[in-house]
């Protein structure tokens, strides 16, 4: 069993788009032969937002429905693949969906490939 390569470091897996949860992740690689090897992700590492974010770099917003976090994704960012970013930041008690009449904090789209980026150098040291 190899352990600890991140995905992109596999050249026969495809890249995946930095926007994705599973960038975190690094995988184990169990060979059973050359075509029964197999890749699974080491679920346990995991990105923490820090309470005190700079203002400047969030925006808040009240739902009036509740919302899956991959709609409430889409409806901020254009994809529903950072719904992880989202959660991230409000730490909600619903993993699931994003309750109405609460407000929700979320990095501005401007900030977030800046933030994507900066959290992949910290999961790659």
């Amino acid at each position: 069993m190899i352990t600890g390569t991140l995905q992109k470091d596999i050249p026969s897996l495809p890249n995946l788009d930095i926007s994705r949860y599973e960038n975190i992740f690094k995988l184990y690689i169990v060979e059973k032969g050359s075509k029964d090897s197999y890749y699974y992700y080491n679920i346990l590492n995991k990105v923490t937002i820090p309470d005190n974010i700079e203002q400047s770099l969030l925006g808040t917003i009240s739902l009036n429905k509740k919302l899956p976090w991959t709609t409430f994704s889409y409806q901020l960012y254009g994809t529903i693949q950072l719904w992880w970013l989202i959660l991230l930041v409000n730490k909600p008690k619903n993993i699931f969906y994003a309750e109405p009449g609460k407000q929700y904090k979320y990095f501005l789209p401007e900030n977030v490939d800046a933030i994507l980026t900066n959290i992949l150098n910290q999961v790659n040291r």
